[in-house]
């Protein structure tokens, strides 16, 4: 059986535990000293089975682009690269040594191999890819590793798989991305047009902020209280 990685979250609304008085002792309050590290309440620590953390993974959840993402971001993130620190391990590999081809058999994996009883959805796999990127790319400038995600984009897009690395409006699509997930695209007004856009669009007003002649709008203050309720991103408010 392999050393396999696992996450802990730093939670500082809990007291440290006590490190006596021994060799550990002198290290001092153990928050203390996580907060000098630049660690936060939720911020992921990747470790295996024997107690081993890899220095240059952990930073990652500590310094940008991370240091300001929200817990949830952290951990959706952190869960990801200990599944994929454990599919290298299988191989005898660690994350500085991936290469294109360990990304798409990862892909493939967890998306489609029989063996994996834990498959997941072409959604999900986009937020692997996500986290892998993010990884990856900050990795590169702290470290130069080179970026195995973008290995795989710069593949399909070449053309050399089948075509994969083309929409169907003929744009380069990134070759790791599951055809299944929808691309993010999203968008939002400020106050100012959003009101207007709702004037005009759902209540008959004109740019002159006069009723349109012969306007005839029924529904007019249902729809208003809708999408004053969504917000200028398209959220429910409540």
């Amino acid at each position: 059986m392999w050393d396999r990685w696992s996450v802990e979250f730093y939670d500082f609304l809990k007291p440290p535990p006590s490190l006596g008085e021994g060799m550990l002792g002198g290290f001092g309050d153990l928050h203390d000293r996580a907060a000098r590290n630049g660690a936060q309440h939720g911020t992921p620590v990747l470790v295996t089975v024997s107690g081993f953390a890899d220095p240059g993974v952990n930073l990652f959840f500590r310094v940008s682009p991370m240091k300001g993402r929200g817990a949830r971001t952290w951990k959706r993130y952190a869960y990801t690269l200990v599944v994929w620190l454990n599919f290298l391990q299988v191989f005898g590999k660690g994350w500085r040594e991936a290469t294109a081809r360990d990304v798409e058999a990862f892909k493939d994996w967890r998306l489609t191999d029989v063996r994996n009883d834990d498959r997941i959805k072409a959604a999900s796999f986009d937020t692997d890819r996500a986290a892998l990127n993010t990884f990856y790319t900050w990795a590169f400038g702290k470290y130069g590793v080179q970026n195995p995600v973008s290995g795989v984009a710069l593949a399909s897009n070449s053309g050399g798989r089948s075509g994969h690395g083309v929409g169907p409006g003929g744009e380069r699509r990134d070759g790791l991305r599951p055809a299944g997930s929808r691309g993010r695209q999203v968008k939002w007004m400020l106050r100012a047009p959003f009101e207007q856009w709702r004037d005009i669009g759902l209540r008959g007003y004109g740019f002159d902020g006069l009723r349109r002649t012969g306007w005839s709008g029924p529904n007019e203050d249902r729809d208003a209280v809708f999408v004053d309720g969504c917000g200028p991103d398209g959220q429910r408010l409540g």
